[in-house]
């Protein structure tokens, strides 16, 4: 019913991908992407069918788009790995390795820390995959000579020390 629904592309290039479609898969997320050319999720998933074409030149090029984006992408730094040492770029390969190691999570650590978290998600809200950020109201600040006083709204303020009664 709509061919450029950047959704419906997705996931018909996911699909495409399983069946071992790439040019067709490719295709679908350049739709995605021309809509929306910072989706990190679509590069990526374009990196690796690249990849996977063993184009690999191309693949670095989409995949250091997703690094511009976010330095420390997890997925990014994998499948650059595997496509400099497609390209011969050992140097590269371990560099990216090495970010790759470096950003991913210590699974050993998850399974210890995983049920306290789960239980506490408000102890540690950035580390849950799904949170919510909640403001908080600020007092308001009044300045008497120099220094700043906190007010509460609706709240009786206390006379200043050299107000005069």
């Amino acid at each position: 019913m709509s061919p450029n629904l950047a959704r419906a592309n997705y996931f018909y290039a996911r699909v495409l991908r399983s069946e071992g479609k790439y040019d067709a898969a490719g295709a679908r997320l350049r739709i995605v992407l021309n809509q929306y050319p910072r989706d990190r999720v679509a590069l990526n998933d374009l990196g690796r069918i690249l990849f996977l074409q063993r184009k690999y030149a191309e693949a670095v090029k989409t995949l250091q788009s997703v690094l511009a984006i976010d330095p420390e992408d997890l997925q990014a730094h994998y499948n650059l790995m595997l496509c400099y040492n497609g390209l011969g770029n050992e140097k590269l390969a371990k560099e990216h390795e090495a970010r790759y190691l470096r950003f991913k999570a210590d699974e050993s650590s998850q399974a210890i820390t995983g049920p306290y978290r789960r239980a506490h998600p408000e102890d540690n809200n950035e580390r849950q995959a799904v949170h919510e950020h909640v403001s908080v109201p600020l007092p308001l600040l009044t300045h008497v000579g120099t220094a700043a006083t906190a007010v509460q709204p609706g709240k009786a303020q206390p006379a200043s020390a050299g107000a005069s009664r």
